[in-house]
């Protein structure tokens, strides 16, 4: 029997090389992203021969209509849906981000993902299939300057937790996948738009100090590591673990990712604080920080 797999945010990155791997192991794979992606979804098709579906996640009328397009394809069954679609758009101090961004992020990041699951839902029922969140070490770390990103990976990580005991009923399997480092251009922009004056300072009501550019340019550059693993790499392993129909919850993939998701139940929060402040050029800031206002 044909398999299907379904993989959002298929345009680029992590779900561009998902619908690869997907393909390596004889899935038809229906890639969706949103118009911007279709450069990069149009290569995927010449490639794998993947069904480009356009559509955005955050709009229920888009979903709808792809429900209709994988109904045409699959005849109403979905071997896998791989919700992988995701931004990293908006940065900084937490009590200073930008509305707007804030919004758009947890749109995407949150409802995008609860949306494709509710309406995409009927179709891994009727394969007895698997639905697969990317998550990310960043719900597991206190990553300051990043503190959006990282509740929205908490949050489908525990909204997936609770997908998981509701759907074995039926014979589906949920997996969260706690995604450590890896080489994308998620957060690409988000470092390129770290606006620096002359005297490179950062523009901040609160957080205006010495080395606090130096911060926030460590912490959106985070995904290009050298120690990243490649995209390719990580999505040939995840896939692999999907396709082994293990009954884990949580799967492991990209640099860091099992250890820091194991600390973060085992050692004590000021461990995790004081490691993650060093390794990215936190602690001078927060000090800085502590002095400016000791006075105050």
């Amino acid at each position: 029997m044909t398999k299907y797999a379904l993989v959002t945010g298929a345009g680029s990155g992590i779900g561009y090389e998902l619908a690869k791997a997907f393909h390596r192991r004889k899935y038809v794979v229906l890639g969706l992203g949103t118009k911007h992606d279709i450069p990069g979804m149009n290569t995927l098709k010449e490639q794998i021969d993947s069904v480009p579906i356009v559509a955005d996640v955050t709009n229920v009328n888009d979903i709808k209509a792809a429900v209709e397009d994988v109904r045409s394809v699959t005849g109403g069954r979905l071997d896998v849906l791989y919700n992988n679609a995701g931004v990293c758009n908006v940065g900084g101090p937490a009590i200073e981000l930008d509305d707007d961004g804030l919004r758009r992020l947890l749109d995407v990041n949150v409802l995008g993902q609860m949306y494709m699951t509710k309406y995409m839902s009927d179709f891994v029922i009727a394969a007895r299939g698997s639905i697969v969140f990317t998550a990310s070490v960043a719900a597991r770390v206190p990553l300051s300057w990043t503190s959006a990103y990282c509740a929205s990976k908490a949050a489908i990580d525990q909204y997936a937790l609770v997908l998981h005991g509701e759907m074995q009923p039926f014979g589906v399997r949920v997996h969260s996948v706690i995604t450590g480092g890896v080489d994308t251009a998620i957060a690409d922009s988000l470092g390129s738009e770290v606006h620096k004056n002359k005297a490179g300072e950062y523009p901040s009501e609160h957080f205006n100090v010495s080395g606090m550019r130096d911060s926030v340019e460590a912490a959106t550059n985070m995904s290009r590591s050298h120690r990243s693993q490649s995209a390719a790499d990580y999505a040939e392993d995840i896939v692999g673990k999907v396709e082994s129909r293990s009954s884990k919850f949580n799967l492991y993939g990209g640099y860091g990712g099992y250890f820091l998701h194991w600390l973060r139940w085992y050692a004590p929060v000021w461990v995790m604080e004081w490691g993650v402040q060093t390794w990215f050029k936190q602690r001078r800031v927060f000090d800085e920080i502590r002095a400016k206002y000791a006075g105050k």
